[in-house]
């Protein structure tokens, strides 16, 4: 669910310059892009079984249809970053949400499951086109004063941690009442509004002078022991999250024949948690327990929230069974965001900020490429017990790679 909202919080600011007297529109363009592509992440889980009764899915294209979407993400996103440097980050900013948003409205024509699936590829791609730039360091450049920077990147990242939950409301309520085409169609206005704020707001820049021309991915990124455990964190919490919003959608709508509207509301409660834990319990965990201790401890919760599903699907009550389950997954992916923005600043060279906190947004992306493969292609309870053990045994490895002291000053 959701962390393509965690980025380093020290991303490397741009040379002191005069604020721009629009710059809180240009933070509105900025945070909208971002609610827009993190809701799509959520909505179609909710709206899937609608889906596949009308467009008559198989089960391999059922799971596609969320897959193809955070594999075209997750696989292009660092590749759209380096497209930014070459057009102009507003220029890159604007051409991905305009191909965001044409492509969600062809998604909400789209009459078999073919056409779906390339449709879904396309809105992944212009998705990543469009956040690679809409980034921490367009932020730091249209804040140089370091105390509005730290405000910019906490409306950022609350903006997209909140995205998630009206997601999954909103997938309810349009596949219920309107159609689950309007959970697509609803999402042009929303890259309208971004691109309009944008053109206002964000002042024109020219492609880079100084463009980077190593490779994509540095291996020196990779092997530090402490950001892997970060990325290995971050990637199989989200396949616990990701594809436990399918179990639950699939276990609620066709096997409680819960309304979509009730299986969003279902899982609110882990947005309800995340919001409330990173703006209340952030600065005191982040003052007492070390990077260790928050990554290994979160990715642990994550993989009892996703065992806990084998409960869930043996007909236990709400209370019992889902519940439960998402307030663990909701607890511990909020431990792991935010340990991962500090840990990731205080560990990475500025030269390096931007990738390592592109490979969070990929991480992300990809545990739900294979989260939601995984645990739609077996029966409920035995995906849940699998993809639980799975995370479980990353959550030793985390706290083993993990060897960071507690973060300086850290907040959120």
């Amino acid at each position: 669910m959701t962390t393509a909202r965690a980025t380093p919080l020290a991303a490397p600011a741009a040379p002191a310059a005069a604020a721009s007297p629009l710059r809180w529109w240009a933070l509105a363009a900025l945070a909208a892009a971002q609610l827009t592509v993190v809701m799509e992440m959520n909505l179609v889980p909710v709206a899937l079984p609608t889906v596949q009764r009308e467009l008559g899915l198989g089960g391999a294209e059922r799971a596609l249809v969320v897959s193809v979407y955070t594999l075209a993400f997750g696989l292009l996103f660092l590749p759209a970053g380096r497209l930014s440097e070459r057009l102009g980050r507003r220029r890159a900013f604007v051409l991905g949400l305009a191909g965001f948003g044409a492509a969600s409205l062809l998604t909400g024509t789209a009459d078999g499951p073919g056409t779906l699936l390339v449709l879904r590829g396309l809105q992944g791609a212009f998705g990543a086109l469009a956040l690679a730039p809409a980034s921490m360091a367009l932020v730091a450049r249209t804040f140089p004063d370091p105390r509005e920077r730290g405000t910019a990147i906490g409306v950022f990242t609350a903006v997209a941690g909140g995205g998630g939950g009206l997601g999954v409301l909103f997938g309810g309520l349009l596949t219920e009442h309107a159609s689950w085409r309007w959970c697509m169609y609803g999402l042009a206005p929303l890259a309208a509004f971004a691109i309009a704020v944008a053109l206002y707001a964000i002042p024109a820049d020219t492609p880079a002078e100084h463009r980077t021309t190593g490779p994509l991915l540095p291996l020196r990124v990779l092997r530090d022991r402490t950001r892997a455990g970060v990325f290995l964190a971050v990637f199989t919490a989200n396949i616990g999250t990701f594809g436990g919003f399918a179990v639950i959608s699939y276990t609620l709508q066709e096997g409680a024949a819960w309304s979509p509207t009730g299986a969003g509301l279902a899982i609110l409660p882990l947005t309800a948690v995340v919001v409330a834990n990173s703006v209340f319990g952030a600065p005191f965990l982040l003052r007492t327990l070390t990077p260790k201790v928050l990554l290994g401890s979160g990715t642990a919760l994550v993989a009892a929230g996703t065992g806990w599903l084998a409960v869930a699907a043996s007909g236990t009550p709400y209370a019992v069974g889902v519940l439960p389950s998402v307030l663990l997954m909701g607890f511990g992916i909020t431990w792991i965001m935010i340990s991962a923005n500090g840990t990731l600043a205080q560990r990475t060279e500025l030269r390096d900020m931007a990738t390592a906190g592109g490979m969070v947004n990929i991480t992300t992306q990809l545990g739900g490429a294979v989260g939601v493969p995984l645990m739609l292609a077996l029966d409920a309870r035995t995906a849940a017990v699998t993809a639980g053990a799975l995370i479980a045994l990353a959550a030793v490895l985390v706290a083993v790679l993990v060897d960071a002291p507690r973060l300086r000053g850290a907040t959120h």
